[in-house]
């Protein structure tokens, strides 16, 4: 399939329902030659897949990007066969969402951590973000750099994506 025929979430949901395991992206994906909203809306989309349970397999390259963030999500494969990076079955990056704060469990370099959000901040604005191509707003640029260092958030440009994968809202 090609990649700009899932436009959001919801597609990938609509696919899973109806029986899909995963999905095959056609082409070669350079990462580093892809414009900026481009870039962020495949990360965007390999989460999401991730989310509903979906598998991606994708050809693809990293260039200099720092991938150490994505070990969560499906890894392309080389023009030789062999993947990118590591994907590990114990490296996780879950978000679960309460009335008030977004609790996200880490487990992809080595011991669990739990870090909590406060859902008015602008962090929680990314992380929650469904919009695959949307442009960050000015007050959620300030939170992206704290997200980033918690390798919570993947961003180039002006976009940006929360890489918490989505597991919906708990009950307190």
């Amino acid at each position: 399939m090609e990649f700009r025929s899932v436009g959001n979430r919801a597609d990938l949901v609509s696919l899973a329902r109806t029986g899909y395991a995963g999905v095959r992206l056609s082409g070669h994906h350079v990462m580093p030659s892809m414009p900026d909203r481009d870039l962020v809306a495949h990360i965007a989309m390999l989460r999401d897949a991730r989310g509903v349970g979906l598998r991606v397999l994708w050809s693809g390259e990293c260039g200099d990007l720092d991938v150490r963030c994505l070990q969560h999500l499906d890894p392309p494969r080389r023009p030789d066969g062999t993947f990118v990076w590591s994907s590990r079955a114990d490296a996780q990056l879950l978000a679960r969402r309460g009335p008030t704060v977004i609790s996200v469990d880490d487990t992809r370099l080595g011991p669990r951590r739990r870090i909590v959000i406060d859902r008015s901040t602008p962090e929680a604005n990314v992380l929650e973000a469904v919009d695959w191509r949307r442009k960050i707003t000015t007050m959620e640029r300030a939170g992206i750099h704290s997200l980033t260092l918690d390798g919570l958030a993947f961003s180039s440009g002006d976009y940006c994506v929360g890489l918490a994968v989505r597991q919906g809202i708990w009950c307190v």
